[in-house]
């Protein structure tokens, strides 16, 4: 290519989806909702004006070759990088059949994970007999919950099967007995997709800067932002709370949520469907395991492992210390998925969970694939990525460290330094909200 254009990187046509992908967000008709709090403008974590740091990187090293002079040509030991691909580009680069869900296989998937699930959940009593199984219990029956919650996945995104029907019917099967209602979350999860990385329209883990990071409640940013018991409550947390207390998009239970402000009418009625039967398996589980000791062990125990998984994955698979967000105007939806971070785990993990971990930038780009297919689909985006210096993959089989240490140092502060500096909840604000509070802040705790 003759020279870099910041300005078309930013503005240019390769964001914009083509007419014939614009089925692939044609349920997605609501305008997102802003997130709170409002009135944060300017780019964020960015490096000059150019939107990707490999970008960046380049053209700064071309400009030190050429004495300044943007134009000078690449030698050839630089990446030739041009601009962000289109989303066709990207699309016509993936085996067609990739995008044809397999019905056969995809129930086979989801029988043998609902399976792995229920007979874990079916040999509970014993575990509550003997509390010593506890732990290798609640371990072995979270990481089974996680990969059925992600064939719930492909439901809500349709690439379960070609019918409605039937995505509805299995999703539900698997989101119930997890405490995710099924349509709400189908729902801020498209959006998810649709705005990633957009700094005030994507769903999901919050994109703060540091001034609305100190606006948010004392007590949310310590226990949930801050705090490492987030990793285990926050998923919870961001479903059930409404904006106006939490950092989250709105109570995916409740029917006259926020979060369905400006949704197709229909969304209300199935939020209550899908948070009835929500309630309907939590009510079993309670007359299952017979008391509230044997519950916690039972289900509860399993439950925060769960949530423990979704957190690390999600939060690993779109946050790293060069990760960049975009503000309205700069995004692109090809730039900002090529902000998601492939990361390999290792200890056959990424094939038990359906590969949602090292797989997740084709995913990002193109929802209607089935797990089954993304290895290969994959493979062809990273074709079309890696040499323009726009695909990330990592080693992350010290996920377990690097989930608590990258939490611990950036929360959901994208205006965090490496080292961890970031506004965090102080004794102060807490003990103005909660009296007799005994929470050990992470302020205190770095002293």
């Amino acid at each position: 290519m003759a020279h870099l254009q910041a300005a078309r990187l930013s503005g240019g046509r390769s964001g914009r989806l083509p007419p014939s992908h614009d089925r692939l967000f044609r349920c997605v008709s609501a305008p997102l909702l802003p997130r709170r709090p409002r009135g944060s403008k300017g780019f964020v974590r960015t490096r000059a004006t150019t939107p990707s740091s490999a970008i960046a990187r380049v053209a700064s090293s071309k400009r030190a070759a050429s004495g300044g002079k943007v134009g000078a040509a690449l030698t050839l030991t630089e990446p030739q990088v041009a601009e962000v691909p289109s989303l066709r580009e990207l699309r016509q680069a993936i085996p067609k059949d990739c995008f044809e869900p397999d019905t056969r296989e995809s129930l086979k998937y989801a029988a043998v994970d609902l399976a792995w699930m229920f007979g874990c959940f079916a040999a509970s009593p014993f575990v509550a007999e003997h509390p010593i199984l506890t732990l290798p219990y609640a371990a072995v029956t979270g990481l089974a919950m996680w990969s059925v919650f992600v064939v719930g996945h492909d439901c809500g995104h349709g690439s379960f099967s070609k019918s409605n029907v039937l995505n509805g019917v299995v999703g539900h099967i698997c989101h119930a007995p997890l405490m995710v209602p099924f349509y709400p979350w189908a729902y801020s999860h498209k959006q998810h997709h649709r705005f990633h990385n957009h700094r005030t329209k994507d769903m999901s883990h919050p994109w703060m800067k540091a001034e609305e990071y100190k606006e948010t409640n004392a007590v949310v940013r310590a226990l949930a932002l801050d705090h490492w018991i987030g990793l285990y409550l926050g998923f919870p947390g961001y479903l059930l709370m409404e904006p106006e207390w939490s950092s989250t998009d709105g109570s995916h239970f409740w029917p006259w949520s926020r979060l369905f402000d400006r949704a197709p009418k229909n969304e209300r009625l199935k939020c209550a469907v899908s948070s009835a039967s929500c309630i309907a398996f939590l009510a079993g589980t309670f007359a299952f395991a017979g008391g509230p000791v044997n519950w916690a062990i039972e289900y509860g125990a399993p439950y925060l492992v769960f949530s423990w998984w979704l957190f690390t994955v999600t939060y690993l698979q779109h946050h790293d210390h060069d990760t960049e967000t975009f503000e309205e105007g700069e995004w692109e939806y090809v730039l900002g998925g090529a902000e998601t971070i492939d990361r390999e785990f290792g200890l056959g993990i990424d094939k038990v969970t359906h590969n949602i971990t090292d797989c997740h930038v084709a995913h990002h780009m193109f929802t209607d694939m089935p797990h089954y297919k993304l290895e290969r689909a994959t493979e062809a985006v990273r074709g079309v990525l890696e040499p323009r210096g726009l695909y990330k993959r990592r080693d992350t089989r010290d996920f377990v460290r690097k989930v608590f240490t990258l939490h611990e140092e950036n929360g959901h502060c994208i205006d965090a330094s490496a080292d961890g500096s970031r506004p965090r909840a102080t004794r102060a604000e807490l003990e103005a909200l909660l009296p007799n509070n005994l929470v050990l802040t992470s302020d205190e705790k770095r002293q």
